[in-house]
């Protein structure tokens, strides 16, 4: 019978996990900047508000559960403030 084959090769990764690239993302910052602006603007674009709905979604929806969760189902917070409990809990 054959023997089985010993490995004598490693395979390692040519960069680390935190290997950002700063100096590249600095020298092209004007391109990642339209690509996060094209990305924001095109997000919010079919709706009535725009861009100003990125802001108001999550208030309200924190405004919807402070009654909801607060005032009629009365649920407790252990002591922080209702607003930031439940507005951690959207975003």
């Amino acid at each position: 019978m054959d023997q089985p084959q010993k490995w004598t090769e490693t395979i390692e990764d040519k960069h680390s996990l935190f290997d950002l690239k700063l100096k590249e993302v600095w020298k092209y910052k004007d391109l990642v900047y339209m690509f996060v602006k094209r990305d924001f603007v095109s997000s919010f674009k079919q709706t009535i508000l725009g861009p100003i709905w990125f802001f108001i979604n999550p208030i309200l929806t924190t405004i919807v559960y402070l009654i909801v969760f607060g005032r009629i189902a009365k649920l407790p917070t252990d002591g922080s403030p209702p607003l930031l409990f439940y507005l951690a809990g959207v975003t």
